[in-house]
């Protein structure tokens, strides 16, 4: 347990909600029956996602609030499939809606948190994601929506251009 106290760590990040939690998946298609049939959920979009080099076909569903963006790599080099190849099907992140991005990556940047991408910039839209925690296997998205409820095809690919450069998932 650290000896830090509150007082002496930089200002804390505020966190309105939970904007959604994308799923890392081996199959797209069954995993959006498990959510309509199973679970009841809507499938509001689905999405075909193309980076430089590599891609993923993705789904976005809803119910009562609650958002899970479903993620299936195109080939085994898609940052998709490198994430289950690494730890298995399941989270791929936690997407928390803030008020600035900026701001909020500058506070948690000066809490020590690494970034694997810049502020990803779209009409209605600003986004960035944190590297993975290897403790937990987590990685976070902060996210601030100015009009755009769901995800531009501009701020994906560049999403995944980002992250082919820099080689993560």
């Amino acid at each position: 347990m650290s000896n830090i106290k509150n007082e002496d760590c930089p200002k804390m990040a505020k966190f309105n909600r939970i904007d959604h939690i994308a799923i890392a998946v081996t199959d797209l298609d069954q995993s959006i029956d498990f959510f309509t049939s199973m679970l009841g959920f809507t499938l509001s979009c689905r999405r075909v996602i193309h980076g430089l080099k590599t891609g993923m076909v993705s789904a976005e569903l809803e119910h009562n609030g609650i958002k899970f963006v479903l993620c299936q790599g195109t080939e085994p080099e898609s940052q998709v499939s490198k994430l289950i190849e690494n730890y298995g099907p399941g989270v791929a992140h936690i997407a928390f809606a803030v008020d600035d991005v900026e701001e909020a990556a500058f506070i948690l940047k000066n809490r020590s948190l690494t970034f694997d991408t810049t502020v990803i910039k779209g009409a209605g839209l600003k986004q960035i994601f944190s590297s993975r925690d290897g403790n937990t296997g987590l990685s976070f998205e902060f996210i601030e929506r100015t009009g755009e409820d769901n995800f531009t095809e501009e701020n994906i690919h560049e999403l995944f251009t980002q992250l082919e450069k820099q080689g993560t998932y």
